[in-house]
This record gives structure tokens, sequence and C-alpha cells, in this order.
């Protein structure tokens, strides 16, 4: 037997579950023929669970809550009940697969901005107005439904919401650690607290952004925000600035590679 039976006796689900006891290829056709199987099924698994987290942001973004029920959703994604319990465990695993999906987005779409910056202090700075920016805009996507989500799993689950954090977390880590090398940050605290305490900045202002916190008049631009994070960041007049690398003179360089290709 090569895969098998569910138990209701769907097709496409019995490919999905393939006995790796039974199935023993001894020749290059039959791991190709199994490949192939396993690829199919992968793609259908991957359409299938795409589906329900696009319909599922769809019912987020048209109530903006997420208080839908797994029937409107299968009545909406036109799949079967059969199927979603084949893709998740329920409503809060679902929830965490669009969390993930729409932070993973976030991050990469900043990572692009960032990549696009000249020099450190520019990425920096596309880094906070691409956090700052995206909050303030977010109402379309859910904004206010993936914030309180977001609270909810630093509180309840914080292994998960750090590791879903970390690729942001590091990149913010990475900018700061080169512009600490330049000397274009204070010196009195480490990259690492530099990027914990400008992050959780971003983030109480980013929440601040969505849920139009603040009382009459207390809006912030986007560009105050950037100016008061880089001023909190930037070193103090009196600070020494970092030696400078000696550069290697043309004569030593060539030296170097004398010695190199002779031994």
């Amino acid at each position: 037997m090569a895969a098998k039976k569910s138990a209701g006796g769907d097709p496409e689900a019995s490919l999905e579950i393939v006995d790796s006891e039974v199935i023993e290829p001894t020749s290059t056709w039959q791991e190709r023929t199994i490949e192939r199987r396993l690829s199919s099924a992968r793609a259908r698994a991957l359409a299938r669970s795409s589906r329900f987290l696009a319909t599922a942001l769809e019912l987020v973004e048209e109530s903006g809550k997420a208080d839908f029920t797994i029937q409107t959703l299968i009545d909406r994604s036109n799949l079967s009940l059969r199927a979603f319990y084949q893709h998740f465990a329920g409503k809060e695993e679902l929830l965490l697969a669009l969390y993930e999906n729409v932070t993973s987005q976030f991050t990469e779409n900043i990572r692009q901005e960032v990549a696009a910056a000249d020099g450190p202090m520019e990425q920096l700075e596309a880094f906070c107005r691409g956090v700052l920016y995206r909050a303030e805009s977010s109402e379309s996507v859910g904004g206010r439904v993936m914030t309180i989500y977001n609270l909810s799993l630093e509180i309840e689950r914080p292994a998960d919401f750090a590791k879903v954090w970390e690729p942001h977390q590091k990149l913010l880590t990475k900018i700061i650690t080169a512009c600490a090398r330049e000397g274009l940050v204070r010196t009195d605290l480490t990259p690492a607290q530099l990027t914990t305490l400008l992050n959780t900045t971003l983030t109480a202002l980013a929440q601040i952004g969505v849920f139009h916190l603040g009382g009459k008049g207390s809006k912030l631009t986007e560009d105050e925000l950037w100016a008061w994070c880089k001023q909190a960041i930037s070193p103090p007049a009196d600070q020494p600035k970092p030696k400078a690398a000696k550069k290697a003179t043309s004569r030593t360089t060539s030296t170097r590679r004398v010695r190199k290709l002779t031994g």
C-alpha cells in the first residue's frame, strides 16, 4: 500500500500521508515517482492553507475584528471543515499563522527599504520610518486586530512572540551595530541595549498610531518621531569619535600580494 487511507476516503488527503516503511525505492525512477507525489501533495496543502489565511484576513479587514467563526471561514473559502482541521488544530493556530504571515511581510518590506538606503544612519532612518509609516496606515490590513493579538501573544506565549519577531530584531541589531562602528550612536549603551530601547520605543509609538491615543493637538508627525528617536541614540557632543582604521599603502598592499603568491 503506497499511502494510508484517510477516514473520509479523500484521495487527495491520502496522498499526503506516505508510509515510508512500506515504500522503499530501489531505483531512480521510483524515487522520482515518490518525489512527484509528495511535491504535488505539498503544493495542494500549501494552496489550501494559503486560501484559509487569505479568507481569514478578508474577514478581519471587513469587520475590524477576529470574532469570525470557523464555519464562516469555511463558507467563505468554499473549502471543507475536514480540510481546515487537516491544516490547523483550531482557530488559535490559524490566527497565529495569519499573524506570522503579516509580520513576515512587514519585516521584508522594511528590509527592502533599508537595503535601498546609503549608509548606516540612513538605513536606521529607513527602518524607523518604515515601522512608523506602516503603523499609521495599518488600519486597512487589520492593524488594530493584529496589534491586539501582538500584545496578547507577547504576554501569553512569549516564546512564539520572540520567534516571530526574531528576523525584525536581528535586522535592527545589524543596523545599529554598523552605526556603532562609525561612531554614530552613543557608547554608554551596547548595540544590543540600544536595539532593545529603540525597538520598544518604536513599538509604543506604533501602538499610539494604531489606536489613535493621545489628546487633541498631541499628534506627532513621522518627521518629528524620527527626529526624537535619532536624538535619543545619538552620541553626546563630547563623546570621542572612534579612530579610523589605517589604510594600507599601495606599497604594503603590493608586498602582501607578492608574499601570498610566493607562499
